[in-house]
C-alpha cells in the first residue's frame, strides 16, 4: 500500500484513491473509474497488453482533447505560453495521479480552471499521456498523424510508456 493514494494490485495496475473516487491506472498511462468501489480496492479483470495501436490511438486522442481545451493556455506543443507552464520541462513531469487531480480540479489562485465538468477520466488520462509523448520525445512537435508518424505503423519505443 502507499499511503492513501494507491495500491498496485496482482495485474499491475495502480488503484488511486481521489477522495471517495478511485480510478485505475491502465499500463498505457489511461485512467479508468474503479467497478464497485466501496472504501476497498476493487477487484478487476486484468487488463489486455496494450498494444502499439492501441497506446498510439489514446496519445492521438490526447493531442485532439490537448487541442480542444489546453493548447490555449499550455502552448500548441505543451511548451507553455504566458498564462501557463510548459509541461514538458524537466521540472513538470507529473505522475497520472497528480495530473488527474489538477486538471479535474484546477489550481486554486492560478488561471487552471476545474475541467472535470468537461473532461472525463479517460479523457484525461489520454491528454497526460500525450504529454508524456511529448516530453519524452516520443512524440515529434506538431500534428500526429492518425495511423502512425509519416502514415506508416507506429511503435513506441521499449519500454514506452514506463508503468
Amino acid at each position: 500500500m502507499r499511503g492513501r493514494e494507491g495500491r498496485e494490485t496482482a495485474s499491475g495496475r495502480v488503484v488511486i484513491w481521489a477522495g471517495t473516487l478511485a480510478l485505475v491506472v491502465m499500463g498505457a498511462g489511461g485512467l479508468i473509474p474503479a467497478a464497485g468501489v466501496s472504501g476497498t480496492v476493487a477487484a478487476q479483470k486484468p487488463a489486455a497488453p496494450a498494444t502499439a495501436a492501441s497506446v498510439y490511438k489514446d496519445v492521438y486522442e490526447g493531442w485532439k482533447w490537448w487541442h480542444t481545451y489546453c493548447y490555449r493556455c499550455h502552448g500548441q506543443n505543451a511548451l507553455g505560453g504566458v498564462l501557463a507552464p510548459n509541461l514538458i520541462g524537466a521540472n513538470q513531469k507529473q505522475d497520472p495521479a497528480a495530473f488527474l487531480k489538477i486538471v479535474r480540479n484546477g489550481k486554486k489562485d492560478t488561471a487552471m480552471q476545474a475541467w472535470a465538468p468537461l473532461l472525463t477520466n479517460k479523457q484525461i488520462g489520454q491528454i497526460h499521456l500525450y504529454v508524456r509523448a511529448r516530453a519524452g520525445k516520443v512524440l515529434p512537435p506538431g500534428r500526429p498523424d492518425e495511423v502512425g508518424p509519416n502514415k506508416g505503423k507506429w511503435v513506441p519505443p521499449a519500454g514506452w510508456p514506463a508503468k
